[in-house]
């Protein structure tokens, strides 16, 4: 009797189980939100002074701009024969900086919740030794999101 009792006893559970599936009527529904649209970005780089000549300190500075962004790594890529990397500028936005500077090159990610102010991603202070040097530096970006987390690299364009 046991047996029968057990066997009732999961017919039911399996009725029941039907019976609550088929009494599910709302419509299932996938979240497809659309994402969110890719903005344009340009990566730039600025000079203190785009003329400065040998033996003169100049500012460099990694933009972002067109778009409010969070969060960025990178490379700056530059002539050891022409320039010379002195320190990082401090930029008081409240953002979290690193970088990790070798000879040629300086990888460095920056992230900040509220978006890198005036698109300011990073700064360097340099020593000219060779004026054209200053013009052949060349920003790297390897990754880009903004404060909505949409990235950003995709759309990025450089200009010097």
């Amino acid at each position: 009797m046991t047996s029968l009792s057990s066997s009732r006893a999961r017919r039911a559970l399996a009725a029941a189980l039907v019976a609550l599936g088929s009494a599910c009527t709302e419509p299932r529904h996938v979240d497809q939100s659309k994402p969110t649209p890719t903005p344009n970005l340009d990566a730039r780089i600025d000079l203190s002074d785009s003329l400065a000549s040998p033996g003169s300190e100049v500012i460099v500075t990694a933009r972002l701009v067109g778009a409010k962004v969070a969060s960025a790594t990178a490379r700056l890529l530059y002539d050891t024969t022409g320039a010379q990397l002195i320190r990082e500028e401090p930029i008081d936005d409240g953002a979290t900086r690193v970088m990790n500077p070798q000879p040629g090159v300086v990888r460095f990610a920056g992230v900040t919740a509220t978006g890198f102010v005036d698109g300011r991603v990073y700064a360097w202070r340099f020593v000219v030794r060779r004026a054209s040097a200053m013009l052949a530096l060349r920003l790297v970006v390897e990754e880009a999101h903004t404060i909505s987390r949409a990235d950003a690299t995709a759309s990025l364009s450089r200009k010097p």
